[in-house]
């Protein structure tokens, strides 16, 4: 990754933060599939400069930050994205810098990658079930059971706090209206490390490392 580029979101009364990730995400996330390298390859990182997985403590601060950057192994990668034009909708709430080339001194990496959670609320709702099950399949009582269980589902409740943004599903059939398609959370985990992985592992398509470690690929972490 040698070249990137950054996008402010500008918020004001009217679009919140949240309300912006999921407008330009959507957008960034349309872009790579359209300039993908292979099936649901991208060679296009993305990094969250301030992102703040424990902003959710402080009301006052949005753990995304405002600022997405993309990187690149080469200005032209980066340059035919166009990303201006895919963002022109929101032009009013982006502030889209010229590429530049990552600082020679960058001395951390970062492994952006994708967290999946089941909902602690539907575990919560099927607790009963699944304690019975469990309970006759091991001989196990069902009060001691749906103890343990909720004690996991509250522990699943903690960690569900990383940083997120609200996406809806491009894979649902063309003739249902992007209004109605499934929407997700998009849990987004960081890993920070000194020196990365030599796999040259690509991106998903949402610019995401993926978690397996023959396939991670990490981005350049610097102030900026």
């Amino acid at each position: 990754m040698k070249y990137y580029l950054d996008i402010t979101l500008l918020p004001d009364a009217e679009a919140n933060l949240g309300f912006l990730w999921h407008k330009v995400y959507q957008q960034i996330h349309l872009m790579l599939v359209e300039h993908k390298v292979s099936a649901e390859n991208s060679a296009i990182g993305l990094s969250f400069p301030k992102y703040d997985a424990k902003a959710f403590s402080d009301n006052t601060k949005f753990p995304l930050g405002d600022k997405l950057r993309l990187f690149a192994g080469t200005e032209q990668q980066l340059a035919d994205l166009n990303v201006a034009q895919w963002l022109v909708r929101l032009a009013d709430y982006v502030h889209i810098k010229a590429m530049k080339a990552v600082p020679d001194n960058v001395s951390e990496y970062a492994y952006f990658m994708r967290r999946h959670f089941k909902s602690p609320d539907k575990l919560r709702s099927n607790i009963d079930a699944r304690a019975i099950v469990i309970a006759q399949k091991n001989g196990f009582a069902i009060n001691e059971v749906k103890t343990r269980l909720l004690a996991s589902i509250n522990n699943l409740d903690t960690q569900s706090k990383l940083p997120f943004i609200n996406l809806r599903s491009l894979s649902t059939e063309k003739d249902v209206s992007p209004a109605d398609r499934r929407k997700f959370l998009l849990f987004i985990e960081c890993e920070k490390v000194t020196k990365p992985s030599q796999n040259n592992g690509l991106f998903n398509c949402y610019g995401l490392s993926r978690r397996a470690h023959t396939e991670q690929a990490a981005v350049p972490w610097f102030e900026g």
